[in-house]
């Protein structure tokens, strides 16, 4: 059967081809030949890089080693040898993960509209060359690689730590500047995934590495990672020298002993901020940025990547849960966080169904948002304007569509002061657990027949609408 990117000839006849090859050398030379275009189509221009990845010699080093010799084995090197059946399990392993970090990377700092990669193909080499040098240097330092008991008790400046700083600084060492900082742009790309998930930023969940990075992304989560640590990473208290500064320090030992500028992620140093780069990170691995100027569709603030469209909504909730965007009271009454966890709570393990979930929203959109359109771009607040006044509405859709009918309303709705501190009153009207309605009464009441303004707000006896 022939391959989705068949040759202009059958299979059949290139193999009799290659049985008239005159001897066996011939033979080998034509694989290797095959091989090594296979792994170009798997891999891309940067096969030597994940090349070294697979084939570097991980085991038996130790902070006794000499720096240089590990810096210098298995150079990366485009000439393929015969791949075995582990090593290209591993390649296609490799390339799948970095392959998903460039989508995510494309997202983030290229175009916020397309959740494939946008990158040029020069940008996409910069990428993936600077990703599995990460991974190699990852490989090499893990975060499992030593057990707490050999350091939890030593000094910063311990022989025991300058010795494994030397041999990380070595590693980075052999790149040219150029080199280091593509380096540095990725690496600071993956810190950045962990440090959405962990709130500070902390250079210990970047030793588990690229596929460390895509896991926590995916998961939204680095609850995952810790096995892969010999140590509490999330206790400052416990944290160690060992890893921090993991990839920064070797990185800016390299700068200075090059007389170079320090790149700003590369040194956290305020005191020094005048001696940074004031170059942003993913201007060494990127040419242009697709929006860099684009403006919120409602607002005209000026949001670039960080203005919401459909690509990227899954990010919209952050680590804020649902109930947080509720509209006004209803975020506080305690009635209400469980029933809607109930019917969203699926969304933390599947964080790819909120983009539709807030699409759905546009279709439910009230007559106040005439206008708002699920193709045009957001900034955060006004995107949370429209959440908090359509979720609500949302979840009493639901309920009623499950068959439930709802009791009378609070003259407060939604406004309503005593449903945030009294459990009966907030369980015994409206959604018999909620205030899914618009105020008539009180300062915040909905225009209509029926509104009153006067009152304090859910304070006086109750009624219906």
């Amino acid at each position: 059967m022939r391959s989705s990117n068949a040759s202009p000839l059958p299979d059949d006849i290139l193999g009799q081809i290659m049985t008239f090859c005159p001897n066996f050398g011939t033979l080998q030379a034509l694989i290797l030949s095959i091989t090594y275009k296979v792994a170009r189509n798997v891999v891309g221009p940067a096969l030597p890089q994940a090349l070294r990845v697979i084939r570097y010699p991980y085991n038996g080093y130790s902070p006794k080693n000499d720096p240089s010799v590990m810096a210098t084995a298995c150079p990366e090197d485009s000439n393929i040898t015969i791949l075995t059946a582990t090593e290209k399990t591993k390649l296609e392993e490799n390339s799948l993960v970095v392959g998903k970090l460039e989508d995510i990377y494309s997202l983030l700092n290229k175009d916020r509209t397309s959740q494939k990669s946008l990158l040029t193909a020069q940008e996409s080499l910069r990428f993936h060359r600077a990703m599995y040098r990460v991974m190699l240097f990852t490989n090499i330092f893990p975060g499992s690689r030593y057990l707490v008991e050999e350091f939890e008790d030593l000094e910063h400046d311990d022989p025991f730590f300058q010795k494994i700083y030397a041999q990380r600084t070595a590693i980075l060492n052999e790149y040219s500047t150029v080199e280091l900082r593509e380096l540095s742009s990725a690496s600071s790309f993956l810190l950045d995934i962990f440090d959405d998930a962990a709130r500070t930023r902390n250079h210990a969940l970047l030793s588990t590495g690229p596929s460390g990075a895509l896991r926590t992304w995916e998961a939204r989560t680095y609850d995952g990672l810790e096995d892969e640590l010999d140590f509490n990473v999330l206790d400052d208290s416990d944290r160690v020298p060992l890893y921090d500064g993991y990839i920064s320090l070797p990185l800016k030992n390299i700068w200075i002993k090059r007389n170079l500028r320090l790149p700003k992620e590369d040194d956290e140093d305020e005191e020094e901020e005048e001696e940074e780069d004031e170059e942003p990170s993913p201007k060494w691995i990127l040419d242009s940025v697709n929006g860099a100027d684009d403006t919120c569709s409602k607002c005209d603030g000026r949001g670039g990547l960080d203005l919401y469209t459909e690509a990227n909504w899954f990010r919209f909730f952050g680590r804020n849960t649902m109930a947080d965007h509720l509209k006004e009271r209803l975020t506080h009454n305690t009635t209400l966080t469980q029933p809607l966890k109930d019917y969203t709570g699926h969304f933390a393990a599947t964080p790819q169904l909120i983009g539709p979930f807030i699409s759905n929203l546009f279709t439910q959109r009230t007559d106040k948002f005439n206008g708002w359109e699920s193709t045009d771009s957001y900034c955060y607040y006004c995107l949370r304007k429209f959440v908090e006044e359509h979720l609500w509405r949302w979840l009493l859709a639901e309920r009623v569509k499950n068959g439930w009918t709802p009791p009378e309303n609070c003259w407060y709705g939604w406004d309503c002061r005593t449903q945030t501190r009294n459990s009966e009153h907030a369980s015994t009207k409206n959604a018999s657990r909620l205030h899914l309605c618009d105020p008539i009464k009180g300062d915040k009441a909905v225009a209509g027949p029926n509104a009153v303004t006067e009152g304090d707000g859910g304070d006086v006896p109750f009624s219906s609408s």
